[in-house]
């Protein structure tokens, strides 16, 4: 498991739903941002009789008007939140995030 790192580049796609006549048309819009990523789990599990890995991972970083409507690659990793986000006002009132993603089962 890897242990809290600062200053890592991550890349967030927040994703942009528009109805065009009566379909719903999804796009992604990319930023790389730095954050503070922390490993908080991996485990190994067997998913139709095959060995997968599953890591969670803490993200803190500025907030920029993030949506819940996200995913974040990291390290080669594609990560979805599984939990609401987390916004905090920060040491110095500067609107921090925290972001705890996971890799799909």
């Amino acid at each position: 498991m890897k242990t809290g790192t600062l200053n890592r580049n991550i890349t967030i796609y927040t994703l942009t739903e528009t109805v065009t006549a009566g379909r719903v048309e999804e796009s992604y819009t990319s930023a790389t941002v730095r954050a503070k990523v922390t490993q908080v789990d991996g485990s190994r599990f067997l998913k139709d009789d095959e060995l997968t890995d599953r890591a969670v991972y803490k993200f803190e970083l500025w907030d920029n008007s993030y949506s819940d409507k996200i995913k974040i690659v990291y390290d080669g990793l594609t990560l979805f939140p599984i939990r609401p986000i987390t916004r905090n006002p920060g040491n110095s009132n500067l609107n921090e995030i925290t972001i705890l993603a996971a890799t799909k089962k």
